[in-house]
Formats: C-alpha cells, sequence, structure tokens
C-alpha cells in the first residue's frame, strides 16, 4: 500500500511547480517518517527547502533508516507540539508557503481544530496564494464524536460545508481570507472494512485545498 498521498491531491502539479521553482518552501505537519517530502525531492523538489515536524521525534531517525539517506536529504526535521506557541515551529512563523496536513486535522475536537488553523495561519507566509492542503476522515453528517482508539478525547468529522464554515471563523478571527476547495470522497476497498466499523458507515475522506486570497 503506498501511504504517499499528497501525490493524490489534484493540487500536486501546482505545487510542484511552485517548489521545483527554488523560491518556495513546504512543510508537513506530523509528517512520520518523512515519505511526502522524499516523494516531492524524487519529483524535483528542493530538499533544502522542506520541512517536517511531528510530536515524535524517533519518526525522523526511522525515517533516514528507511530510505537510507541521511547524508544526501538536506530537508529539516522539527519535533514539535502544534499547540505550543513557543516550540520550535515558531522559527517558521510567517515564512512557509505550502502546508499540507494528511490525516492530521482529525485528531482534534472542533475547538482545537480551529486552535490548529490559526497555528497555520501564524506559519503561513502574508500573501495571496500560501497555500494548505490535506485530507482527512469526514462524515456525511458534520458532527464531535468520541475518538476510537482513545475515549478521553474527541474527533470532529467535518463535511464540505463545515470546514468551510471553519475557515470562515478562522479567517474572521485571524482578519485573513481564505478559498476553500474541498471534496467529499467515498472510500472503497480496505478503507471501508478498516473504518467503517469504527465510523460508521457515512463515513467518508475529506480532500481539502485552502488558498490565501
Amino acid at each position: 500500500m503506498d501511504h504517499r498521498v499528497l501525490v493524490r491531491s489534484p493540487n500536486y502539479p501546482l505545487i510542484l511547480e511552485r517548489l521545483k521553482s527554488g523560491n518556495e518552501n513546504f512543510l508537513d505537519l506530523g509528517c512520520c517518517f518523512g515519505q511526502e517530502l522524499r516523494k516531492l525531492v524524487a519529483d524535483g523538489a528542493h530538499s533544502e527547502n522542506l520541512y517536517g515536524s511531528d510530536l515524535r521525534p524517533e519518526f525522523f531517525d526511522l525515517g533516514y533508516k528507511l530510505f537510507r539517506d541521511k547524508e544526501s536529504l538536506n530537508s529539516t526535521f522539527i519535533a514539535a507540539d502544534i499547540f505550543d506557541e513557543s516550540s520550535a515551529l515558531s522559527s517558521l512563523d510567517g515564512n512557509i508557503d505550502i502546508i499540507y496536513a494528511g490525516s492530521f486535522l482529525h485528531l482534534f475536537g472542533y475547538d482545537d481544530q480551529v486552535k490548529v488553523c490559526k497555528r497555520i495561519v501564524k506559519l503561513l507566509r502574508d500573501k495571496k496564494g500560501s497555500l494548505l492542503l490535506g485530507r482527512q476522515v469526514g462524515d456525511v453528517v458534520a458532527s464531535e464524536t468520541v475518538h476510537n482508539t482513545n475515549k478521553n478525547l474527541n474527533m470532529f468529522r467535518h463535511n464540505s460545508e463545515s470546514f468551510k464554515k471553519m475557515w470562515e471563523e478562522v479567517g474572521e478571527a485571524t482578519g485573513t481570507k481564505w478559498r476553500v476547495e474541498s471534496e467529499m470522497m467515498v472510500p472503497e476497498g480496505s478503507y471501508i472494512k478498516e473504518r467503517g466499523e469504527a465510523h460508521g458507515p457515512s463515513v467518508r475522506r475529506i480532500r481539502f485545498s485552502v488558498f490565501r486570497e
């Protein structure tokens, strides 16, 4: 199974073109082993302009071992908690052109998703075209539910309408404007078997791109 899902975004050719120019950079939030960064490099992006962040720094070393590229990959990995304003991520504030958040926002309840999105706004450059893109578990009926693997946590599953509304809220709170593109996708095959029992029959994937206006 190919876990590099960024390439499936309809805006992948656009972000690759921007990164191949050498004039823009990219941050993968919740990057795990950094497989998305390595795919971008393989497709022509400049590795020194790519950043990965994760709460668990041991993933970075595992990524180097898996891909055997510690001496050749010039990307920067940052261990950080997205909710910690004083973390090492603060060094990137206002300097990131494109952020990828794959299977990330849905880890949190609605209020915390809003907090994360405000943090993303702070990380992105203050210019038209700055971009957040990603995908996550969604639902036909947007709702807050108990996390299926941790009963002490809530997660909010968006549909396209609720996701757009959340970004309107984020924009109002931060004095910014955003154009939201999103798509609800019916999961197929193993996804239904793996996720359907945990999330219910109305589970969907939601894929999104959020452009600064």
